[in-house]
């Protein structure tokens, strides 16, 4: 009899103890999941801020000068590894995940600055985008597929060009 009722609490002592070890997986996979998402939204905040950081000193440079070829010169000084289009109007800064400005081949992330003059008007309008190369699924931009993109941030700013005057 003495066995019996051994038996009998120690399987229960059993289940008990597996009910608990599958109350803490569970709950361990949901504060995993937090975590995850936390990381995640922290990771996604540091590189607006760092686009946000970017164009807001491109924009005070383009304000500093006085005409778009002014404004991409100034910048082509600034950001040597900068690409420029045929017609001078646009460049793309690469940067790397650090978002230190880089080549294109190692870019995780892409400045695309247009400048437009008009009127005495200089308009620089950016826009940071994340940047996977076509053709290579692996490297940087790991959210995107083959030669996508995601715009985090879009700045246009203008900027009226005084005329000069001697005095």
């Amino acid at each position: 009899m003495v066995r019996k009722s051994r038996a009998r609490s120690s399987s229960l002592f059993l289940m008990e103890l597996i009910l608990a070890i599958l109350f803490f997986s569970v709950a361990s996979g949901v504060c995993v999941q937090f975590f995850v998402r936390s990381h995640l939204l922290s990771r996604d905040s540091e590189a607006l801020n760092h686009a946000v950081n970017e164009c807001a000193g491109i924009a005070e440079a383009v304000c500093t000068t006085d005409g778009a070829a002014e404004a991409a010169a100034l910048l082509r000084e600034l950001y040597p590894e900068a690409d420029q289009s045929e017609a001078g109007s646009e460049l793309v800064i690469y940067y790397n995940d650090t978002f230190e400005p880089c080549t294109e081949e190692s870019a995780a992330w892409r400045l695309t600055v247009s400048l437009t003059e008009e009127a005495q008007m200089l308009d620089a309008a950016m826009q940071m985008t994340s940047f996977m190369p076509a053709g290579d699924p692996g490297s940087a931009g790991s959210d995107n597929a083959a030669g996508g993109s995601r715009t985090i941030y879009d700045l246009t700013v203008q900027h009226h060009i005084a005329g000069r005057t001697g005095h």
